[in-house]
């Protein structure tokens, strides 16, 4: 049915039939904004903005594209209109994943290839977004390096705006049945769009961040606001108060985009109420810029190629920002991000000129049926997840390979145990010792293999809780010994290892976990309002619950010294603070009663450390160590709350097991066989297995000391 009413007139952007040159030119903006923040980020530190002008392009173009069709017809044809986005949008998408692909399997080590397959996927049917967004709250998953497929996040976006958009409008067409006009029902329609995900992307921006960045509702008021926009009839500019009038505007609109630039950071809650700068200034310049100076900047030479290639520079340029670093083994410097740059302007254009264009005009495809390029681009997404996936197959044969080798190693080393065997496997290697033992059968041996590091984990969900809760291991009765084991996940990283300990020595050790967060009342960063409100509760209840398990042993205590530090700037005061918050919930939980066992943190390995290892091929070599001064960088403020908590009167003691980890100099990646980290910070369950009798050798000796 036609709803629009007589003499109804349409957006007026597309008045006259001819190229909106500064919106031409603000996807040129967009893109260098977005191109440069990643190769320079501290020159640009708000350059990511540029995705945010682009929504707002997209939900201004699109949006009166549908309603000139709606305005004409009375409806909107689905097939027609996404076939023209399959055809706009698929060519160089599917390109760029494919190259990608098989550029990863070429140059990324294996260990890298399930996290980078799944992205492949998401990415392939436009769900990056949400894959990101759940691994943004998974406290483990968070720590994912960044991906070259990443950046599809917005293009997915994108993409799910393409399909509920549409679909909205004529839902909302058969609701008001001619009783509203088309253009006052999608005014209605946006603007509640608009109110609804702004007042959403404010409180998950200070409650969930990482959600609120990559979420669909929170980007939504981006795309609608652009539509709105595309709603307004403009005149024609008659006077030269007219014309004036709108040079202003746009002119505010594009100082808001500049500043944009540079007073939003990393930092900055985001999108959030800062996202109204950028948006707003996008808004204004797409409404007001037309017949405009800034149409004739957007018709520059370089400004227009920039702006005609700025979708497939976006898709080629953060591939070559992640695999090249991996390539080169170091950082990308001034010199390899202007080759970056150059690269991805070569690589933008062939593909514009040579392949998207070509594909998306020609005359086959131009006569097959809407339908028809439907399908097509069905197949072709079909065909790449299907790659996809039989990678992750690869992946996960060969983890299964390699969870055999670790179980078989870990066997091995009980059974040398048990029968009193030197074994040199893991931290028996003793590598800080006058002695070090050295296997030579071990020096090709890297177990657990890299590809299967990030799932050699003991922990165990009835031990790792956002609600307080303890688990128990060993004997729950007729125990010799009682400890009580708080922390976060260093601590439940040695999960395996506490419970032989307690099950070899008929101990009874409760047991509780929680990401970031561990036993101390002072304030730690958060990533989010919600997650801090959850860390304080959790501390609150492990305080009481050691309060009222006093007659126990000894509180053992471990934490994290890099994550979710105390909430001070890195330096003296924040050591202090640290070290202050310790000392003040070991008086309130364990008083002068218990006493309290710290346990000092693993070094920090390498950021890279897993890639580094998978690289490896023959006997293991020390590529990829860290100096131990880098490694143990970072202060542990338990061994100084030990000290403060014995002089206030408490029992205390501390087992520092770094020289296990680390030499004189150097901490090594691969010790006695044994991958000693899974991640950027947590150890493997197999380290922690080989580490256990120096655990228990040490917990043995702190009992003893403190009368227990």
């Amino acid at each position: 049915m036609n709803t629009a009413t007589p003499g109804e007139r349409g957006p007026a952007h597309r008045a006259r039939d001819t190229t909106r040159w500064d919106i031409q030119g603000l996807r040129a903006f967009a893109v260098l904004a977005v191109v440069v923040y990643h190769l320079w980020p501290h020159a640009l530190r708000g350059g990511f903005v540029g995705v945010d002008v682009f929504f707002v392009i997209s939900g201004f173009l699109i949006t009166g594209l549908l309603l000139r069709e709606q305005l004409a017809t009375g409806t909107i044809h689905l097939g027609r209109f996404w076939s023209r986005r399959a055809k706009r949008l698929l060519p160089a998408a599917l390109l760029t994943i494919l190259t990608t692909g098989a550029a990863v399997l070429v140059a990324v080590p294996s260990a890298l290839w399930g996290q980078y397959g799944r992205e492949l996927i998401a990415s392939t049917v436009y769900l990056q977004n949400w894959e990101l967004a759940a691994n943004s709250v998974d406290y483990l998953a968070s720590a994912d390096d960044p991906s070259p497929f990443q950046h599809f996040w917005s293009l997915s976006v994108e993409e799910q705006f393409y399909i509920v958009l549409p679909l909205l409008l004529i839902g909302l067409a058969v609701a008001v049945r001619g009783r509203l006009s088309t253009l006052t029902s999608a005014r209605l329609l946006l603007g509640a769009v608009v109110v609804l995900s702004l007042v959403w992307s404010i409180v998950q921006s200070s409650t969930n961040p990482g959600v609120a960045y990559f979420s669909t509702g929170t980007r939504a008021w981006e795309f609608a606001l652009g539509g709105l926009a595309a709603t307004v009839h403009l005149p024609e500019v008659r006077t030269e108060v007219a014309r004036r009038v709108r040079m202003i505007l746009t002119s505010i609109g594009a100082v808001a985009l500049v500043l944009s630039l540079f007073v939003i950071g990393a930092q900055t809650p985001f999108p959030g109420i800062a996202a109204l700068l950028p948006v707003a200034g996008a808004t204004l310049v797409v409404l007001f810029g037309g017949r405009t100076v800034f149409e004739s900047i957007g018709a520059l030479g370089p400004v227009a190629f920039t702006g005609r290639i700025s979708y497939a520079l976006y898709l080629w340029h953060w591939p070559l920002v992640v695999i090249l670093p991996i390539m080169l083994g170091r950082p990308l410097d001034w010199a390899t991000s202007t080759s970056v740059l150059l690269v991805s302007v070569g690589l933008a254009a062939a593909t514009t000129i040579w392949f998207e264009e070509p594909v998306r005009f020609s005359s086959w495809l131009r006569d097959l049926r809407p339908r028809g390029v439907v399908a097509l681009g069905v197949i072709c997404t079909f065909t790449v997840v299907t790659l996809g996936a039989s990678t992750l197959t690869a992946v996960y044969v060969q983890e299964v390979h390699a969870e055999g080798a670790t179980k078989q190693l870990t066997k091995q080393l009980a059974t040398e145990r048990a029968q009193h065997d030197e074994s040199c496997i893991g931290a028996a290697a003793r590598i800080s010792s006058a002695d070090p033992c050295v296997d030579p059968a071990l020096a090709d041996t890297r177990v657990p293999d890299p590809a299967a590091a990030e799932d050699d984990d003991a922990n165990r969900p009835e031990c790792w809780s956002g609600t307080f809760r303890t688990c128990v291991l060993g004997k729950a009765t007729g125990w010799s010994k009682h400890l009580i084991v708080i922390g976060d996940s260093h601590s439940n990283a040695l999960l395996g290892a506490y419970e032989k300990i307690a099950d070899d020595n008929g101990w009874r050790i409760d047991l509780a976990g929680i990401g970031g967060c561990y036993l101390t009342t002072a304030q730690q960063n958060s990533v989010n309002a919600g997650s801090l409100r959850g860390c304080n509760a959790w501390k609150h209840a492990a305080i009481d619950y050691v309060r009222a398990h006093r007659d126990a042993d000894a509180l053992v205590v471990t934490h994290s010294a890099t994550q979710m530090p105390v909430s001070l700037p890195a330096g003296p005061s924040r050591d202090i603070a640290t070290r202050n918050g310790l000392v003040d919930a070991w008086e309130q939980a364990a008083g002068d009663e218990l006493p309290v066992i710290a346990i000092r943190d693993n070094p920090v390995p390498r950021p890279d450390v897993i890639a580094c290892v998978s690289k490896m091929s023959g006997p293991t070599n020390a590529s990829c160590d860290r100096p131990r001064s880098d490694a143990l960088a970072q202060t542990d403020s338990s061994v100084e709350a030990v000290r403060a908590f014995k002089a206030a009167g408490g029992r205390a003691g501390v087992i520092d097991l770094t020289d296990y980890y680390c030499t004189e100099t150097t901490c090594p990646a691969v010790i006695g066989g044994v991958l000693v980290y899974r991640d950027t910070t947590h150890i493997t369950a197999t380290w922690a297995t080989s580490l256990e009798p120096y655990l228990e050798r040490g917990l043995q000796k702190q009992l003893t000391a403190l009368g227990r």
